[in-house]
């Protein structure tokens, strides 16, 4: 038998092996207590105490990433809801958005 199809059988039976190992997280440095763990997550009126707080479970490639998106969506949805109470009260206040014939006038003076 050649020694190409063994080398070749055996690189396909250490990639079958390695498949199977990193499907059940066999590369893990987690115990199976922090794997069973869910992330917190932030409260819902968070401040910006609680967001220096926030930690998220180490994952084989850096952080898991259905983590980070719960975070960044609880963010996105915090981010529109003050904007949302901005805007009315950026509408009510006056402006003194003067312009002339020169242009948009300046603390200066007109230019």
């Amino acid at each position: 038998m050649p020694l190409w199809i063994v080398i070749g059988v055996a690189a396909a039976v250490f990639v079958l092996v390695f498949v199977v190992a990193a499907t059940f997280n066999v590369f893990s440095s987690e115990t199976v207590d922090e794997a069973e763990e869910s992330w917190t997550g932030l409260p819902a009126e968070f401040t910006v105490k609680d967001l220096e707080s926030v930690r998220f479970r180490p994952a084989l490639r850096g952080y898991r990433m259905e983590d980070v998106d719960a975070a960044m969506a609880m963010l996105r949805a915090r981010l529109s809801e003050l904007e949302t109470a901005a805007a009315p009260a950026e509408a009510a206040s006056p402006t003194r958005a003067t312009t002339s014939p020169d242009g948009p006038e300046t603390a200066a003076g007109p230019r």
